[in-house]
């Protein structure tokens, strides 16, 4: 059974100004943007999420700004223990959306015992980077992001009564991207009594921050071998993560398109395609192309001068260029077929250059990757639909994991908000 339990956050000083403090996970900021986040506010969480070197190990200067904003009054730890209550407000497209997300600490278990779930596989190097920041300042700054079925809707009726408790917000604000952030903490114990026995049925899959799972249980091992006595209860045996209802009207998916420097000829890349897909020339603009896959069972390939909408022709050939080792429910899913049939059957990428950012990236934006092949800076873009929330579970229920970067929950989840410490 899953052990989520309520946690004392330290949370920035509520007079402070949030909205030029948070800032988005490590691994969605390039340094361009951390160099805004650093303009922004001299008290951002970047400072602590993903610090700079400044002529110094940028851990180590994560760990002391740390220490420096608890001493000074910046950051302040709760004195009781509590869960909270995150609403998150933000424009996609023509609609706007409220996603609900409660804030908590997750006791680490192996992928094996079934209580956490992955779907995706995952890039060593972020691990590694994780683990120097959990080692070095003993502090999760920001959540793995986590769902549940409730079936029942028992959860969400303990956070509709939870949060008609509170007469007010322990943080509300508008962020310079036009979301509104609303924060409230439950500390009620039959509240926190009945969630504890609440989510010990539910199994959790995880939706972002595999790597932060993964390095939370490295970190367990770890500081574990380390001790002469290990009870279960100390803080290392816990990672701060944020849970959300899969039904949740705010769960929005977001594709994660390929692009790639891929040096094929147009020709030979066409010749192939055409013997695994029903090929059909598209000469509009990229939120038509989504509409028109979305629509029917096809992946988007885009050169530089041409856009087609390709579809399964012949199922046998292209079974044959899938893994044998996985599920048919896995070797007919769009990105199993673009990162083995296109990627690596039709442009001849090997395994490790498929695995290389430098020679396949990625974008959420349709718009984005076509102009990217428009202006030379990628050979070609595949363009994919979303996969559906169910369709995540089923595959991660089966033991099936996707291809990396295979989902974009949107929005990300923010750093900031609530920090939890890994010491005793």
């Amino acid at each position: 059974m899953a052990d989520v339990r309520p946690f004392r956050a330290i949370r920035y000083d509520p007079q402070l100004d949030l909205a030029a403090i948070i800032c988005p996970p490590f691994d969605t900021i390039p340094p361009p943007l951390q160099d805004e986040l650093y303009a922004r506010s001299p008290l951002n969480a970047v400072r602590i999420e993903l610090a700079k070197e400044n002529g110094g190990s940028r851990y180590g200067n994560a760990k002391r700004t740390l220490d420096d904003w608890l001493d000074n009054g910046t950051l302040r730890q709760d004195s009781l223990p509590a869960y909270y209550l995150y609403e998150q407000t933000f424009p996609y497209g023509d609609k706007t959306y409220t996603r609900r997300l409660l804030f908590a600490r997750l006791r680490v278990v192996p992928w094996s015992e079934g209580e956490v779930l992955p779907h995706e596989q995952t890039f060593p190097k972020h691990k590694a980077d994780r683990l120097e920041l959990y080692r070095t300042a003993r502090l999760n700054s920001s959540p793995v992001f986590l769902f549940y079925r409730d079936n029942e809707q028992r959860i969400e009726q303990l956070l509709d009564d939870g949060a008609s408790q509170q007469e007010l917000p322990v943080a509300e604000f508008d962020g310079v991207d036009g979301q509104h952030h609303r924060l409230l903490r439950l500390e009620e114990p039959g509240t926190i009594e009945e969630l504890v026995r609440a989510f010990g049925s539910e199994t959790l899959y995880i939706a972002d921050g595999h790597h932060r799972y993964e390095t939370a249980l490295m970190y367990r091992d770890e500081v574990k071998s380390q001790r002469d006595e290990w009870t279960g209860a100390e803080a290392g045996n816990f990672a701060l993560v944020g849970l959300v209802a899969a039904h949740d009207p705010g769960m929005l998916v977001l594709p994660t398109h390929r692009l790639t420097n891929a040096d094929r000829p147009w020709e030979d890349v066409r010749q192939r395609l055409g013997e695994l897909f029903t090929l059909e020339s598209f000469n509009d603009n990229a939120g038509r192309l989504m509409q028109t896959l979305g629509a029917r069972r096809a992946l988007g390939i885009v050169s530089s001068d041409t856009i087609l909408i390709a579809t399964v022709e012949d199922e046998p050939a292209l079974d044959r260029l899938m893994p044998s080792d996985h599920s048919p429910a896995w070797r007919t899913l769009d990105y199993a077929i673009c990162d083995y049939a296109i990627l690596r059957g039709v442009l001849g990428l090997s395994d490790e250059e498929t695995k290389d950012q430098k020679v396949v990236w990625f974008t959420e934006d349709s718009a984005t990757a076509l102009r990217q092949v428009r202006e030379g800076k990628a050979n070609y873009a595949v363009i994919l639909n979303p996969v559906p929330v169910m369709r995540v579970l089923e595959l991660a229920d089966a033991g099936e994991r996707m291809p990396q970067k295979s989902t974009f929950f949107y929005p990300k989840v923010p750093a900031g908000l609530v920090f939890n410490p890994l010491w005793d």
